[in-house]
C-alpha cells in the first residue's frame, strides 16, 4: 500500500468482474453483476459485524467519519454524537445513545493518551501528537456508529 496521495490512486481503476465480486460487497450481499438484480437479499451476519469493524475500507470510513465530526459537527462531544448519529441513522440519538458514546470518547481518549503506539497506528501516522488522543476516540465513536445495525440495514 503506497502512502500519503497515492494510496488512493489504485481504487480509481479497480476492476470489477462479473464472475469474481469483491469480497466486501459478496458479504453484504450485493449481486454478481451477471445478470440483473430487481431486488437485493439482506441478510445480517456476524462476518458483516466482522467485516466492518476490521476491513481496511472500514477503517478508513471510519477515520474520515471521525474528522468529519471533529471538523464539523460542533465544539461538544454532545454536539458531535448528534451530528454523527444524524448522518449514519437519520434520527437523534436517545439520551441513552448519547450519553454511552460520551463515555465513550472519555475513555478512548484517556487509551490514546496512554497508548500513544495503537492510537497512532487508529488514527495514521501523521496526525500531530495534540490531536492524536481526539482523532483516536472519534475515530472508535465513527466505527461504533458505522457498526450499527441500523447504520448497515434500512428496516
Amino acid at each position: 500500500v503506497d502512502e500519503g496521495p497515492q494510496r488512493y490512486r489504485r481504487s480509481l481503476y479497480t476492476l470489477r468482474r462479473r464472475s469474481t465480486p469483491y469480497p466486501f460487497l459478496s458479504t453484504f450481499d450485493a449481486p454478481t453483476g451477471e445478470a440483473s438484480c430487481i431486488q437485493r437479499a439482506r441478510s445480517n451476519t456476524p462476518l458483516q459485524a466482522l467485516m466492518t469493524l476490521n476491513e481496511t475500507l472500514s477503517m478508513e470510513a471510519a477515520r474520515a467519519l471521525g474528522d468529519r465530526l471533529i471538523a464539523e459537527g460542533g465544539n461538544t462531544a454532545a454536539q458531535r454524537i448528534r451530528y454523527g448519529f444524524k448522518l449514519c441513522t437519520a434520527r437523534e440519538p436517545t439520551a441513552k445513545e448519547s450519553a454511552a458514546l460520551q463515555n465513550l470518547i472519555q475513555r478512548q481518549q484517556r487509551r490514546a493518551l496512554t497508548n500513544t503506539d495503537i492510537a497512532q497506528a487508529l488514527v495514521g501516522k501523521d496526525t500531530q501528537p495534540g490531536d492524536l488522543a481526539e482523532r483516536a476516540a472519534y475515530t472508535i465513536v465513527a466505527r461504533t456508529l458505522l457498526n450499527l445495525d441500523e447504520t448497515i440495514t434500512k428496516e
